[in-house]
């Protein structure tokens, strides 16, 4: 079902309460996500708890004396969360504080109305269904009216067996108007980058001759995590993103993301150099290179705990933020902006994750 995940944000000592509220919305018709329930052996967890984070269509932040004066990651958490309501309307319910005991809501939050976790969840069902009968009238509308185009979410799950135990879990998306032959193509070209990645994942799995490796080396289980989430559609521009998370044994799984952008009729596959005329290259190049500096030297800061007069030579790798087009491959075309996307390892360490910069078409005009 459309608008259903719903990611629980708690501090570790909260973790009975959310646990609670897990088992309530399994019952209903939502998808929750809690870190402990969903996290597999082996799995990234930053770069896991990013991707849920961003994709979820609702967070319910679980606030007590604890979480709200606890620093760490809950913290991070809560600052992600109203980063992406920002994306959101005025209007929308995204953001559910729960005060699970009589703390004092932080000022960051005071705009949210927030209820209290001993009278029941009742009310937060009913404001969730309230939002996604919102959504879901205007997907009606905008289909009604040629907006946008019709998709449905497919659900693949594969598992082979040997030593080690392979498991692909696979959510993609499936345009539904199969007569325009633009949108027909794109279906090709995510079910046709789905098959790749399967099948690379095979090779690392099974001999040539289709027999289980027999590896000498005991691991935890590998998997493989392949989603395709729609991030624009509209009649002329169509922004998917790919998310790919790998673990193969090691001290940790890798993951990345990849934005799949098109401009139909006709249809052609976008690279972020061709939103530009050459005349303004050097210009728009500058101004990505600044920008995204300027956004990630604050989060670096923050992240690792800088002093505040570290260099800048010093907060990423040499040229990783350097005005080339390389740099800036990855990115997603929203409502706003372009969505400028970090990987593992792009601009600094592992520890730093995956990071988006939102660059605003208006920063872009000027």
């Amino acid at each position: 079902m459309m608008f259903d995940k719903v990611f629980i944000s708690y501090a570790k000592e909260d973790y009975k309460f959310a646990e609670q509220l897990y088992d309530f919305l399994e019952t209903t018709n939502y998808n929750p996500w809690l870190d402990k329930k969903k996290i597999l052996p082996g799995q990234d967890w930053n770069f896991i708890l990013r991707k849920e984070l961003r994709d979820s269509d609702f967070i319910i932040l679980l606030l007590s004396k604890t979480s709200v004066q606890k620093r760490g990651y809950i913290q991070r958490e809560f600052k992600l969360a109203l980063e992406y309501y920002e994306e959101k309307l005025d209007d929308d319910i995204f953001l559910i504080p729960v005060k699970i005991d009589d703390c004092e809501v932080p000022l960051k939050l005071g705009k949210f109305q927030w209820v209290e976790y001993l009278n029941g969840f009742e009310s937060i069902l009913k404001a969730m269904n309230l939002q996604r009968k919102k959504h879901i009238d205007i997907e009606q509308s905008k289909l009604s009216s040629n907006d946008t185009f019709e998709f449905e979410e497919i659900n693949e799950k594969l598992n082979y067996e040997a030593e080690i135990k392979l498991d692909i879990q696979v959510n993609f998306i499936q345009f539904l108007n199969k007569k325009n032959s633009d949108i027909n193509d794109i279906n090709h070209i995510i079910k046709g980058r789905k098959a790749e990645s399967i099948a690379f994942v095979r090779k690392l799995f099974f001999e040539i001759d289709g027999k289980p490796i027999k590896h000498k080396f005991t691991t935890p289980d590998w998997n493989l995590d392949l989603s395709y989430n729609s991030n624009l559609i509209s009649k002329s521009i169509i922004s998917i993103s790919e998310n790919q998370y790998k673990y193969f044994g090691g001290a940790h799984g890798s993951g990345i993301i990849t934005g799949l952008n098109f401009r139909l009729n006709p249809l052609l596959k976008l690279d972020i150099e061709d939103l530009f005329d050459n005349d303004d290259e050097k210009k728009v190049l500058n101004l990505f290179s600044h920008f995204c500096f300027e956004v990630l030297k604050k989060e670096a800061v923050e992240f690792f705990n800088y002093d505040e007069n570290v260099k800048d030579e010093d907060l990423f790798w040499e040229g990783s933020l350097s005005p080339k087009w390389e740099n800036f491959q990855h990115f997603l075309i929203t409502k706003k902006g372009l969505e400028i996307i970090f990987n593992d390892y792009s601009v600094s360490a592992y520890a730093f994750g995956v990071r988006f910069v939102e660059i605003p078409f208006d920063k872009i005009i000027q």
